[in-house]
């Protein structure tokens, strides 16, 4: 999957990724909404994906589906080029042999360490595109929602700068690394072990349409699985409304975010947007390895 040369594998990771993004904006959207809903014990506003997504749509217009676009495509190209790029050095770092398999545990250690250091440089991006997606979701003490509270990626940066300080951008690192670690330990490191499965027991080839979305489909189903309550408890805390005084209205942190979720709602709450998140990992993971294994292909 990665490149020979690292720049190469920054420059496929990022486009790939970005494509990816646009692509399955929508699916986020209503994954990041499910995971919100219920948070802290409230009443449910949606009976599901398909009424979230209409809902949505009726109350605020197609373009409620692509809220959080623009820092999100600035967000893959940082954490996407990082991701996929700093894998296969970081995995050739820890003294692979020439023509010999590559143990499974080394390809997680690097798949996660790939996805936390792309995950920490990027959290600024990725916490302005929750608040985008998530804006408009709080009701006042009346029981009315307030009115939305930012204009776009701009004015969501100054705000948060201006009420949090820069500091501020890092609110949620803690699940936010968490996520990426388990995504990117099980997504690369499953991709990469099942493809080289696939190309020993089967016909398949390197190249081949059918190796890439076979494999990427195992891969996004693992890597769902094995995220899904790190991306709702990411969700919860960066998305959660501020006390008059400025601190977070219903959880301190990520631990706290979990406890809170698994006793008011359930351990499962933590699963909450489960299939959209499926939905939208496994496209992503398959668009994003069909472009970096062409641009390999024909670029080096």
């Amino acid at each position: 999957m990665e490149s020979k040369s690292p720049l190469k594998g920054l420059a496929y990771g990022g486009f790939a990724s970005c494509v990816a993004e646009t692509i399955t904006m929508p699916i986020d959207v209503v994954k990041t909404r499910l995971q919100m809903d219920g948070s802290g014990g409230s009443v449910k506003l949606y009976n599901g994906t398909a009424d979230c997504a209409s809902k949505l749509v009726k109350a605020e217009g197609p373009g409620a589906l692509f809220m959080g676009l623009p820092p999100a495509l600035v967000r893959q190209s940082t954490y996407g080029s990082l991701r996929y790029g700093l894998y296969g050095p970081i995995k050739n770092s820890m003294g692979i042999e020439p023509g010999k398999p590559v143990p499974l545990w080394k390809k997680i250690v690097a798949g996660g360490a790939a996805g936390a250091v792309a995950s920490a440089v990027a959290n600024p991006t990725d916490l302005m595109k929750v608040r985008l997606q998530t804006d408009g979701m709080t009701k006042g003490p009346d029981g009315n929602f307030l009115p939305k509270k930012y204009s776009g990626m701009v004015d969501a940066f100054m705000s948060i700068v201006k009420e949090d300080d820069v500091l501020g951008l890092w609110t949620g690192v803690g699940p936010t690394v968490g996520r990426a670690t388990a995504l990117a330990a099980a997504e690369l490191a499953t991709y990469d072990e099942v493809k080289e499965t696939f190309k020993a027991r089967t016909s398949m080839k390197d190249g081949e349409l059918r190796l890439t979305l076979c494999t990427a489909f195992i891969s996004g189903y693992v890597s769902t699985v094995a995220s899904s309550p790190f991306d709702v408890v990411k969700s919860r805390v960066m998305g959660q409304p501020k006390l008059p005084d400025g601190s977070p209205a219903m959880y301190s942190g990520m631990v706290d975010c979990f406890i809170k979720s698994s006793q008011s709602e359930g351990f499962m709450s933590l699963y909450n947007g489960f299939w959209p998140n499926f939905g939208r990992v496994v496209p992503r993971v398959t668009i994003v390895f069909l472009v970096m294994e062409q641009l390999k292909k024909n670029f080096g």
